[in-house]
């Protein structure tokens, strides 16, 4: 085993044993103090957040031990340290102190317990996504090289949003997520202390020396993306000691651009592997861009591209899941999958005259089926797609279809774990609320949690920083986790319900029609095919949003 695999192990033995330790030096605290006063309710034994006015209110109801009248005094904040706080109420009357500590301090430390505590939480993420990365390399044959999918979400819709996000999951058979950042443009103390500047110059002063800034990040709300994946990129190395040299990433070229210019790796070229659902869908939005922009075109049949005996919607669907059949089947031989890419625009655009089944599959193409068994076969031209709408659409197969654009989506993967990651974090900070940077952090380190290791993770965080967990509390975690795993398995089984419909119709329709017609691709539903186009809608249909997305040749840039 490599090196590299061992040290990790190590640190992350060391972590795990300092977190047991402070948990079991806690649990030992607990123990004395409930052996200590036979009768205490265990219910008492946790940590309160509770509002300052409320403590002085109650306080006010109670009799001062100095002067034996109904206290009203003042309150001080002697000592404050984390979550941690020292009071001192002081007597009006008699002038006597009490003081309030709110926490322990550890047995054997000058840390207290509450502090203890917050610490193990705030690790909560990072622990989750160190035992992504272990899953990761163990799936990858113990490797310190990995593939991961990264994609970017800004707070609010466009690209003027104050906050943004970014992950990145990792390809495994279960991918999770194994890194996440964010950046903002805005810091909300920041704004809020202005108004100190010309009133308190010198606590405006002190607070700008203690204050942690949320402001990170300087320009435009579309160039946060690529910042906050490249410092990941960067920080794999100290943070795993693991390199991120595949990157799979919808058609976007910035952010592969950036970390071609600026290697994070010395000597390491990044390699862009593309999202093959979104590549898919490009075929889908070029023919679905060029009907409208030749709508009034007279083609060279003298009739137009739409209408009765035409290129219809239907037919460009069809070409899409034809090519993203095509592109699943092969994106692993490049050979392969441009000939079956051309095949389907080749079968087309077949007649009886100039037959073009060369690299055709004979599991599907009648004529080939009809050349084996030793029979004629005659194209049916009146069901054809015309030669002329081909002609039309033909430029989109030689954009997408060439040597050089299907590379990218050689050894290709799917972003459908980073959308599926920003789908739950949107549920906690909607798009359409206002949120302080602070909240967004928040909500992004719990949704990588539950994302990872489910709702149920959150009962052992909770209980780990406020000593207890309500049964309330703990239940609803419980029915949230089943929940989650409930809906997942009735959308699996809805969308392949409402895929296995779809190519049924079209195969009783195409079989109404003419029996020996080789103008579609014929897929029968106890053929060998019919399952994987079955699973290649499911996974074009997890993210429909973009199918008419705007994409250069080569990426944006």
């Amino acid at each position: 085993m490599k090196r590299i695999r061992s040290d990790n192990l190590k640190r992350k033995r060391d972590y795990i044993s300092s977190s047991s330790a402070n948990e079991e030096s806690i649990m030992s605290m607990q123990n004395e103090s409930t052996s200590s006063k036979q009768n205490v309710n265990d219910n008492l034994n946790l940590n309160l957040i509770i509002h300052m006015n409320s403590l002085i209110s109650l306080l006010k109801q109670f009799i001062c031990s100095g002067c034996n009248k109904r206290w009203d005094g003042s309150t001080t904040i002697k000592e404050r340290n984390g979550l941690y706080i020292q009071l001192e109420f002081m007597c009006y009357n008699c002038g006597f102190l009490t003081r309030l500590y709110s926490s322990p301090k550890m047995r054997n430390g000058r840390r207290h317990e509450i502090n203890v505590r917050l610490g193990i939480g705030e690790t909560a993420q990072e622990q989750s996504t160190i035992d992504a990365v272990y899953d990761a390399i163990s799936e990858a044959g113990d490797v310190e090289d990995l593939t991961v999918s990264g994609d970017g979400a800004w707070l609010t819709r466009g690209f003027s949003s104050l906050h943004g996000i970014a992950a990145i999951c990792s390809t495994t058979s279960k991918p999770k997520v194994i890194d996440t950042n964010w950046c903002s443009k805005k810091c909300s103390k920041c704004q809020g202390a202005e108004s100190l500047r010309h009133v308190n110059s010198d606590l405006f002063s002190t607070f700008q020396e203690n204050h942690e800034c949320q402001l990170n990040f300087i320009g435009a709300s579309g160039a946060m993306e690529k910042e906050m994946i490249y410092e990941m990129f960067c920080g794999s190395l100290p943070k795993y000691d693991i390199k991120y040299i595949s990157y799979i990433g919808d058609g976007d070229a910035k952010v592969h651009k950036y970390l071609t210019t600026n290697p994070p790796y010395p000597g390491v070229t990044i390699r862009k592997l593309e999202d093959t659902n979104h590549f898919a869908k490009r075929m889908l939005s070029r023919i679905k861009k060029i009907k409208p922009e030749n709508k009034n075109t007279i083609l060279s049949d003298s009739k137009k591209i739409s209408g009765k005996g035409r290129l219809t919607d239907g037919d460009a669907i069809k070409f899409k899941i034809y090519f993203a059949k095509a592109i699943r089947e092969s994106k692993t031989d490049l050979d392969k999958l441009y000939e079956k890419s051309w095949a389907i625009f080749n079968h087309h655009y077949s007649t009886d005259i100039e037959p073009m089944h060369d690299w055709c599959d004979p599991q599907w193409c009648k004529y080939l089926q009809a050349k084996s068994n030793g029979q004629q076969f005659t194209h049916n031209s009146r069901l054809a797609i015309p030669r002329a709408c081909l002609d039309l659409i033909k430029p989109a197969f030689l954009e997408l279809c060439s040597k050089t654009s299907l590379a990218r989506v050689v050894g290709g993967g799917s972003q459908n774990a980073n959308e599926a990651f920003h789908s739950l974090l949107w549920t906690m900070v909607p798009k359409h609320r206002f949120c302080s940077s602070t909240i967004l952090r928040t909500a992004l380190g719990l949704s990588t949690i539950i994302y990872n290791d489910g709702y149920s993770s959150l009962d052992k965080l909770f209980t780990s920083v406020f000593s207890s967990i309500g049964y309330f509390s703990s239940e609803c975690f419980g029915r949230l986790h089943t929940a989650r795993k409930s809906l997942t398995s009735k959308v699996k089984k809805r969308r392949k319900k409402s895929a296995t419909t779809t190519i049924m119709t079209t195969t009783a329709t195409a079989n109404n029609s003419s029996s020996e017609s080789d103008d579609e691709f014929s897929f029968i539903p106890n053929n060998n095919n019919f399952a994987d186009i079955t699973q290649g809608l499911i996974a074009l249909e997890l993210s429909e949003d973009d199918a008419d997305m705007d994409y250069e040749p080569g990426g944006d840039d």
